[in-house]
């Protein structure tokens, strides 16, 4: 049990203090993930309105990953870091001031620039693998997907806050205005821990110093993951943007009973990391991968045949649980399939191809539940998922 818990090789000061920052913003992400969709809802847009401001900060999110990934990877990690949490704060402001359309979209622009909630962000990722050998890699992001998932698991539990708030008198503007607040309040903290870390001596796969402007050489294996990530995003987006709306919809229920159910998912993903290990040991990393996107595609069908409620959760958690259980595996074959100074932008680029494909998800979603039906965007993402498995197994699976 002590080799479970114990810290990862490489967790070092400027890591932990990267860590705490992802940490306070995912708690501030966690609870986005269950509010957001519901409290536009609730401010009386349509569904296709929704969906439109969920493409859009899925669209600047994209240009940011590929723009952030390429100018680190030339001047440096710390700067950007910075700077993307200084955005996602913005966000936060702007939720609190305004209830106007075009000002909840400017947020959303805003806070779609942000960075470091997650290890598989350009520059996180970048920052990882100048500070971490490729042997320490896979304990840092496993750690960091621990860490990431208590706090996910912590802001998803925070949801049914304002339910609980208009019981005291606030309206439900107010009641998320107060709360947005707060969230802002949390997003600024993540740039405390984030202003001692130093930038680290940058190294090429040879050993060598990493010169700025340097040229990108496998363009080939960056290209391919890109077209593979595409079908994730697309597929998972049109699966998940609008899941809590969804359940409100079918079910009518609201972000008090989605918030629990949300942070079980999250907190038990926590536990299944500890297993990764060992699968990965027996079947290696892609063809993990691969049975959880197969999996992914079998239980998303299942979600949108299921009538009844608890029936229904019950398969959103568990394939809640396999989907996040494979992202430590993606992030540290992606940290590796390139040469070090080619991190950021291999994963700028990819990330790019997945959020651009997946900008659109949250409106076709939309129009699907307005024009065919509450389920066709799940039938369609598992459609997706299954695509995206076989092509890891295409153009990655390990060779005999």
């Amino acid at each position: 049990m002590t080799s479970l818990i114990r810290v990862p090789d490489g967790f070092d000061r400027d890591i932990r203090l990267l860590t705490s920052s992802m940490f306070t913003r995912r708690i501030v992400m966690g609870f986005l993930q269950v509010v957001r969709a519901i409290y536009f809802a609730l401010l009386g847009y349509t569904n296709v309105e929704i969906g439109l401001l969920l493409s859009l900060a899925t669209l600047v999110s994209a240009v940011h990953h590929i723009s952030f990934g390429y100018l680190c990877d030339r001047y440096g990690r710390k700067p950007f870091l910075l700077v993307g949490t200084v955005f996602a704060t913005l966000r936060m402001v702007v939720f609190a001031l305004s209830t106007d359309f075009w000002m909840l979209a400017l947020g959303q622009g805003l806070g779609a620039m942000g960075e470091g909630a997650g290890a598989g962000q350009p520059v996180v990722s970048g920052y990882i693998t100048d500070k971490v050998g490729a042997t320490q890699r896979p304990g840092i992001y496993s750690a960091m997907a621990i860490t990431n998932g208590l706090a996910a698991s912590i802001g998803s539990a925070l949801g049914g806050l304002p339910v609980y708030l208009q019981d005291y008198g606030f309206n439900v503007v107010e009641a998320h205005q107060l709360l947005w607040w707060a969230c802002a309040v949390g997003s600024a903290l993540s740039i405390v821990f984030l202003l001692p870390i130093s930038e680290p001596r940058r190294r090429t796969s040879h050993g060598g110093e990493i010169k700025k402007g340097g040229k990108i050489r496998n363009w080939g294996v960056i290209l391919r993951f890109s077209l593979v990530r595409s079908t994730s995003g697309l597929g998972w987006g049109m699966a998940e943007s609008l899941m809590t709306l969804y359940i409100f919809y079918k079910f009518g229920v609201g972000s008090d009973a989605l918030g629990p159910i949300y942070s079980l998912s999250r907190f038990i993903s926590i536990f299944s990391y500890l297993l990764i290990p060992r699968m990965v040991g027996r079947f290696g990393d892609i063809n993990t991968i691969i049975g959880s996107r197969i999996a992914a595609a079998v239980l998303t069908t299942a979600f949108a045949l299921s009538n009844a409620y608890p029936v229904a959760m019950a398969v959103f958690v568990i394939n809640r649980i396999i989907v996040m259980f494979t992202m430590p595996i993606r992030q540290t074959f992606a940290s590796g399939m390139v040469d070090p100074e080619e991190t950021a932008t291999a994963i700028g680029v990819s990330n790019f191809a997945r959020m651009g494909v997946r900008s659109a998800a949250p409106t076709l979603a939309g129009y699907m539940f307005d024009a065919v039906s509450l389920s066709m965007p799940f039938f369609t993402g598992a459609a997706l998922m299954a695509v995206n498995g076989v092509l890891y197994w295409m153009f990655f699976r390990e060779k005999p």
